[in-house]
């Protein structure tokens, strides 16, 4: 009893405590996953808002009078004009680049690619490599006027002496310039910004211990970072993050979680349009259980204290329950015995005396039924007995119709030994004691002879049809059983009907039983009509079933049990359909 009770304390405690860690871990996930993903989104916004300001700067530098001159006339115009031009437009960029970007230096290729510096350090020139140069630009002319996007650093610059300043990390916005009036390609523009402008976007941004936040490409290349962990275009370490960020850009879903150096972290990410690039957000699980810890240190603490409560209550109810335990084993004992009169004194009203209760209601149901049963068994054999009393001296009668049958044969009366021959063959039947169930088959034999006596009673009154499956034919059921129903539905059925009726006879097995209906398109009758029948106390018809329909539906249920019995439906001046279930026996 004891180790019961500590089990079924224990068992919910665990229970509860488990979903209750799962619940608020999988809340305090669902938070920061819901923040993180606001974070990222809103840092994405704030980043196209720059990027798209730096695409509208290289259309308004294209389409400038200056710039379009320039790029249009260049081969036509003296080394002193494209001088004063580059000189300008130099002035015109200052103006507008000094104080609202960290724009460190813009670029003017013409059509055959000759590089015009129109804003920039003049000390320390930009000179991009011919490796990083060349495929940028041809990706620019294949665009055809889109912006493309691209990172810089010192690799992909060619330099005479180290820069003062630390420009090394730079994003490239380059577009094709095309003529305002003939709308042909008349050169590029190139703006070089410093990568640290994006990342001070979010680089007092917290997200929790361990988290970080980058932009990267489609390539999985880093194209700015906040942090030196994560070095300026070089590929993320995991690749398996480039390859979550595709599948779930295809689902919709906006976080996932891979593992970074062996630890699960929580990935969240925005899709920046302008380049095809990911604001993506790495928050390690630990950072996020760690609350979820607490509460699980907490709830197992409780459920030690309660455990060790439940210990305590366990030993002093147990005793309680053990003694009345003990009065109803020597109750149960007792009816063992036979002894059906013991009943167990129980006056408290806890579960034990409901248990209780019920066993003493138990007893007393066990010996109403005993007295139901030897009830039952008596009924059947006076049915039996109603049976046998149905048969005047049998053994007699069939001696003086077999006389009469030899005499009509030496007659020639065919008709009359007919007759006598299937009024001997029911008696022989009547007379056979050893056997209570025959099979349908030879019940069907009986049948046939009872017609056989009713056609000469009822001349071409009636035909009767026998529809039955093979695998009911070996199938038994108790003597004399449909006879008494066929015999109603010639006498009170097809008899004081006009003209011929039809009678059917069916046999199947459906749902595990054994089923009969016996049907005529006789006058029919009413329901309460019915209900006289199988309420009359004997229904003795003729001479020869002495056993009506109320003692037919007896003999079943005597039998086979209440399950089992037979049913009438019936439509007046219609027809009357008699249903018969019985249990499948070989």
């Amino acid at each position: 009893m004891v180790a019961l009770f500590l089990l079924l304390a224990l068992l919910p405690m665990t229970i509860t405590g488990y979903f209750a860690n799962r619940q608020s871990r999988q809340a305090i996930q669902n938070k920061i996953n819901t923040y993180s993903q606001q974070v990222v989104n809103q840092v994405a916004q704030n980043i196209q808002v720059e990027m798209k300001r730096l695409e509208y700067d290289t259309i308004e530098i294209g389409f400038s009078e200056l710039v379009q001159d320039l790029l249009s006339n260049y081969q036509t115009l003296t080394e002193w004009e494209k001088i004063d031009a580059k000189y300008t437009i130099r002035d015109l960029l200052v103006k507008k680049f000094s104080f609202l970007h960290d724009v460190s230096d813009v670029l003017l290729f013409t059509v055959d690619n000759e590089k015009i510096i129109a804003y920039g350090d003049e000390g320390y020139k930009l000179n991009f490599s011919a490796d990083f140069q060349e495929p940028l630009l041809a990706e620019i002319k294949r665009e055809n006027g889109r912006a493309v996007w691209t990172a810089a650093n010192w690799e992909d610059e060619e330099h005479i002496i180290e820069r003062i300043i630390d420009y090394r990390n730079g994003l490239i916005v380059g577009r094709v310039i095309k003529s305002l009036y003939e709308g042909e390609n008349i050169g590029t523009v190139l703006i070089r910004t410093n990568e640290r402008f994006f990342a001070a976007i979010y680089e007092a941004i917290d997200l929790g211990t361990g988290a970080d936040i980058f932009i990267i490409d489609q390539k999985g290349t880093i194209v700015s970072s906040r942090t030196t962990t994560i070095p300026f275009k070089q590929p993320f370490p995991e690749r398996a993050l480039i390859t979550g960020l595709r599948k779930q850009e295809e689902t919709g879903d906006q976080v996932f979680t891979i593992e970074i150096n062996g630890h699960p972290h929580l990935v969240t990410f925005a899709r920046l349009e302008s380049a095809d690039w990911y604001v993506v957000a790495t928050i390690p699980y630990a950072y996020l259980n760690y609350e979820a810890r607490l509460i699980r240190r907490k709830i197992v603490l409780l459920g030690l204290g309660c455990f060790f409560l439940a210990v305590l209550l366990s030993i002093l109810f147990s005793k309680s329950i053990v003694s009345p335990l003990h009065a109803l084993i020597k109750a149960m004992n007792e009816v063992k015995q036979g002894n059906l009169s013991f009943k167990v004194p129980d006056n408290s009203k806890d579960e034990i005396a409901v248990v209780t209760h019920h066993f003493n209601a138990m007893v007393k149901e066990i010996k109403f039924l005993m007295k139901d049963i030897k009830r039952k068994e008596s009924q059947k054999r006076k049915a039996e007995l109603m049976a046998l009393q149905a048969q005047i001296n049998p053994h007699f009668l069939s001696n003086v119709l077999n006389t009469a049958r030899l005499l009509a044969d030496a007659q020639n009366a065919e008709n009359v030994a007919s007759l006598l021959s299937s009024v001997i063959n029911l008696l022989h039947a009547s007379m056979g004691k050893d056997e209570e169930l025959i099979t349908v088959r030879k019940e069907l034999d009986y049948l046939r002879n009872y017609l056989n006596i009713q056609e000469y009673r009822y001349y071409q009154k009636f035909q009767v049809t026998f529809a039955l499956e093979e695998a009911v034919l070996d199938c038994k059921l108790p003597k004399f059983l449909l006879q008494p129903i066929l015999e109603n539905a010639i006498i009170h059925g097809i008899g004081p009907k006009k003209g011929q009726g039809q009678i059917e006879i069916k046999g199947y097995l459906y749902e595990d039983k054994l089923n009969f209906t016996i049907t005529d398109d006789g006058v029919g009758m009413s329901e309460e009509t019915i209900n006289k029948i199988l309420m009359a106390k004997n229904d003795s018809s003729d001479r020869f079933s002495g056993i009506g329909i109320k003692n037919v539906q007896e003999r079943i249920k005597l039998f086979f049990g209440e399950k089992y019995g037979l049913s009438l439906v019936s439509l007046p001046n219609h027809f009357t359909t008699v249903e018969i279930n019985l249990p499948i026996i070989k």
